[in-house]
């Protein structure tokens, strides 16, 4: 039986850096071929250099994947280096934070365009091959946003629980076709996106660091900031064997988060 998802073409939207570079990192030691794409060029470029390095076989394509044309050139990029992409992991994504009364029509824009409008353009343009071969998989990297209502982050979380809908929606459809489609559900995780939410609480309040962190880690049942590694384990075990009866599911990688 073939061990997926070695000899498989992955494709990872915010693949240079924090969560999408480790999965990417993940999949290429699983024997997969790689394709990272995101709006920096320079990231991408290293990850492909650490991989190659590794003796994986991955490429780099600096895209917007909020864009149709954009996709469109990327999947077809895509097929022509590596061939048609197989396994679709979206962990490109923006946060938002503040009161709905200060929310402009541009965050609005900004963020459903990456956390939504991106996940259904690339499901879009890469379902009709795995239809073809009766095997896809596909993973959001959505948030615990996903699951709850959280203050000072209704655009974040409405664009969190959108995919959520949009994962249980396209897993009901494309489950004939041998395509699962799957959502994870990371916990503040040890990413730039965290300390960036970090900065924003010392500017707020006047702590230090280390007390800002504390306070988004404690929001974990954990106790501490997931990994990336962490998330990347999830997204192995989803597209390989061992997830291969799971689809529409929303899994929250924090310790133990329920939804409210």
């Amino acid at each position: 039986m073939k061990i997926e998802p070695a000899g498989r073409t992955a494709l990872v939207t915010g693949g240079g850096t924090g969560i999408g570079r480790a999965i990417a990192v993940a999949l290429s030691k699983a024997g997969a071929r790689v394709a990272v794409t995101g709006r920096r060029p320079g990231p991408l470029e290293r990850v492909v250099e650490e991989l190659d390095a590794a003796g994986g076989e991955a490429v780099a394509f600096p895209c917007d994947v909020t864009r149709e044309d954009d996709v469109g050139r990327l999947v077809k990029h895509v097929r022509a280096t590596l061939g048609d992409p197989e396994i679709v992991v979206h962990a490109a994504g923006r946060a938002w934070s503040g009161k709905c009364d200060t929310m402009t029509d541009a965050d609005l824009d900004g963020v459903l365009a990456i956390n939504l409008r991106a996940a259904f353009l690339l499901a879009r343009a890469t379902v009709p091959a795995m239809k073809a071969a009766k095997w896809g998989r596909i993973v959001h990297v959505a948030s615990v946003a996903a699951l709850r209502g959280f203050r000072y982050n209704t655009l974040y979380v409405a664009s969190k629980h959108a995919v959520a809908g949009l994962t249980r929606s396209l897993a009901a459809e494309l489950l004939p076709d041998g395509i699962r489609v799957n959502a994870l559900a990371p916990g503040f995780a040890d990413t730039d996106m965290v300390a960036d939410a970090a900065a924003t609480i010392m500017k707020a309040t006047g702590r230090s660091r280390e007390e800002a962190v504390a306070i988004l880690a404690a929001y974990n049942p954990l106790g501490r900031l997931v990994t990336a590694e962490e998330v990347a384990d999830a997204v192995l075990w989803l597209v390989g064997e061992g997830g291969a009866a799971v689809s529409g599911a929303c899994i929250p990688i924090d310790g133990g988060t329920q939804p409210r």
